[in-house]
């Protein structure tokens, strides 16, 4: 028996269900990624399924097309930060498609070149999807991500030797919208003396009355949600080193909280922690 594949309908639902798929894997692993890059990855995720309409390959090269397809989205989506960070994206991006085409059990299901077509209408199938990425969050929201212990480190910030106490949150999702550079979020008040003079002169002001950088400090904002609300943080090219690993490249931006948050003085996300051996 044929079956009739609409293409339009093809593409859209799977543009739909790689996105639930592609957030979901990012709460999993505590990344986040703007809304471009969610709609490129998926985008991507969606024309990788026409496949499905070619001729039947070699079971080798379905499998690599699987796997060069899986990667690529999710290098699309979230970037490449660090091998063991990607491995990570890519294995439950993996995990939940699988877990998606489980259905195969399911009588009338058609398969082609590792792609599957399952018996379903779309708004079951993203129904689905978004219940399995609400599922998630709702996990996620009672249970929380495993947290670590701070760990001693130096940032290099304005020319100035910085020790730091760094604490790995992996919910952390501070990234520069711009560049894509990683970010690091400093506590402004316990390191103030330890920074270099017209630096501390300019958050200083910035902190009082929201003065704007003046010209070599290279200073720009990172925008930030916070409980309070949506604000601007002043950042400044860094560096982060632990031991003999050192992490050159990030923007620490900084933060003045009207109390202490706790015992660290700075904080980092999976990838800069990869990176620096966490």
């Amino acid at each position: 028996m044929k079956t009739v594949v609409f293409v339009d309908e093809l593409l859209l639902v799977n543009f739909a269900a790689a996105a639930a798929l592609l957030l979901g894997a990012g709460l999993l692993c505590g990344r986040s990624c703007t809304g471009l890059r969610l709609c490129a990855g998926s985008a991507a995720a969606a024309v990788s399924t026409l496949v499905l309409l070619a001729p039947p390959w070699p079971a080798p090269l379905a499998v690599l097309y699987k796997i060069a397809s899986c990667c690529g989205v999710v290098a699309v989506c979230y970037g490449v930060a660090g091998a063991r960070s990607f491995a990570r994206l890519c294995g439950w991006y993996a995990a939940l498609n699988g877990l998606l085409c489980g259905a195969v059990v399911l009588p009338g299901v058609q398969a082609n070149n590792l792609s599957v077509l399952l018996p379903v209408r779309p708004g079951q199938l993203l129904l689905c999807c978004a219940g399995v990425y609400g599922l998630l969050r709702g996990l996620l929201a009672v249970f929380g991500r495993p947290q670590r212990g701070c760990f001693a480190a130096v940032l290099q910030i304005a020319g100035a030797t910085v020790p730091v106490q760094a604490y790995h949150d992996t919910g952390f999702t501070l990234q520069d919208p711009l560049a894509g550079r990683r970010v690091v979020l400093v506590q402004y008040p316990p390191l103030r003396s330890r920074l270099p003079a017209p630096l501390r002169a300019y958050l200083d002001s910035w902190f009082a009355s929201g003065t704007a950088p003046p010209p070599g400090l290279r200073v720009q904002f990172v925008p930030c949600a916070a409980v309070t609300g949506h604000c601007l943080l002043p950042a400044v090219p860094a560096a982060l080193c632990r031991g003999q690993r050192r992490v050159p490249g990030l923007l620490a931006a900084f933060c003045a909280p009207d109390a202490p948050t706790g015992a660290w003085t700075l904080l980092l996300g999976d990838d800069v922690a990869e990176e620096v051996g966490v």
